[in-house]
């Protein structure tokens, strides 16, 4: 697993998704977090390894796959559940990298106790955690407990964890903001799977912004778990305000999730059938990237909660901007990358408003894709994931010989 007992070169990961024994006895994780796995191998200077928990069920993500060890040129194991056989898979690893999670509290303790540096990934800030809460949980009293539990979870992460952290890496703005001043080495990235070559070119980009110029109808998109924190029962508000001001448009919106059902009912109540369409799901590198590059104009996100999602960068690499609630994750974009238009959480009608301006100037458009094009570009998926594993590497114990 290692160089030897006395030379610590394995990266050792730990997962927050936990995973499913498939048919095949394999393990089913998503496509997304194993990709991202196989791209620390290619960069880390030795081998990777992903300890992943149990379960029975499986999360609302949509694009599992079944996994077997050794695939994508990477371990992958079942997480020990005694501390004593943790410490023992641990004690030769150059780096652990963990959730800055309560969950993770006695394994980053178990870790600086036997002198692993642990480097932790942040997603969701406090605000964030609230929000998520309120979105999902409508009983008063379990919100209050639920936030009350999330005070305590932060009071762990600022006085037993960041204080023992080798590094952290903070995904999106949010969480950067909150902790950047609580850790000796933080790095903001912003996660993102679409690669450098699918990028879309200058002249795709060009011929996108010609074809805005013709003043057609605008072709609007979502594409997402449909789940109350991703905010999707806020999309038909936004599209029955644009009808109603005679705006003509097209809204796609790909995915699935619990909500299926009622976002489909809402259409149909606001007599939307003729313009908003509900596609199903596309596989991401096949249909979802060429899907934005070819034949979307905006994607509209009513998130009413700040997660990182990777969606921010993905959709802009393809030349498509973002018009959305500005929820802290989103407000960070639009505040690094110059690109989109945000307004209010909740303000269906103010985000209908802004996308009628948006049809009768189309200038305002092609200016903000280009924007957004730069900016993804910046943070394409080699590129984030080369800079991430030079912080895991630079925090870690590997030999001196190998850091360089």
């Amino acid at each position: 697993m290692t160089g030897g007992a006395d030379v610590p070169t394995e990266l050792i990961l730990l997962p927050s998704i936990a995973a499913r024994r498939g048919p095949r006895g394999g393990l089913e994780l998503t496509r997304k977090y194993m990709t991202g796995a196989a791209q620390y191998a290619l960069n880390w200077p030795g081998p990777v390894t992903s300890l992943v928990r149990l379960s029975t069920t499986q999360t609302t993500d949509l694009d599992h796959a079944e996994f077997f060890p050794g695939e994508a040129e990477t371990g992958l194991e079942v997480r020990p559940q005694d501390a004593g056989a943790m410490a023992e898979r641990l004690k030769n690893a150059a780096a652990v990298v963990a959730l800055l999670s309560r969950n993770e509290r006695e394994t980053a303790l178990l870790c600086h106790k036997i002198g692993v540096p642990v480097i932790f990934v942040s997603e969701y800030s406090p605000r964030t955690e609230r929000q998520i809460n309120a979105s999902e949980v409508t009983n008063p009293l379990k919100r209050f407990r639920r936030n009350i539990w999330l005070w305590r979870t932060e009071q762990i992460r600022r006085n037993q964890l960041l204080p023992i952290a080798a590094g952290l890496q903070c995904s999106g703005t949010p969480t950067y903001d909150t902790y950047k001043g609580l850790c000796r080495d933080t790095l903001l990235f912003f996660d993102n799977r679409v690669r450098e070559a699918d990028v879309i070119g200058d002249a795709a980009l060009a011929a996108k912004a010609e074809a805005l110029r013709q003043g057609r109808p605008l072709r609007l998109v979502f594409g997402g778990r449909f789940v109350p924190m991703k905010g999707v029962m806020e999309l038909p508000k936004v599209a029955a305000g644009l009808a109603r001001a005679g705006v003509p448009f097209t809204f796609d919106i790909y995915g699935n999730g619990p909500q299926k059902e009622a976002l489909e009912a809402r259409i149909r109540a606001e007599g939307l059938q003729d313009r908003m369409a509900l596609r199903g799901v596309l596989d991401f590198d096949t249909g979802w990237i060429p899907y934005l590059r070819e034949k979307a104009d905006i994607f509209v996100c009513c998130h009413v909660q700040g997660d990182p999602s990777s969606t921010y960068p993905e959709v802009m690499s393809c030349g498509v901007p973002i018009a959305g609630y500005t929820n802290e994750a989103f407000s960070g974009i639009l505040r690094e990358s110059k690109s989109g238009w945000g307004v209010p959480l909740f303000d269906a009608k103010g985000l209908g408003r802004e996308l009628a301006r948006l049809h009768g100037s189309r200038e305002d458009i092609v200016a903000s894709a280009a924007r957004a094009r730069d900016f993804a570009r910046q943070h394409a998926f080699e590129t984030t994931f080369a800079n991430r594993v030079n912080h895991f590497i630079r925090n870690s114990r590997l030999p001196e010989d190998l850091k360089g």
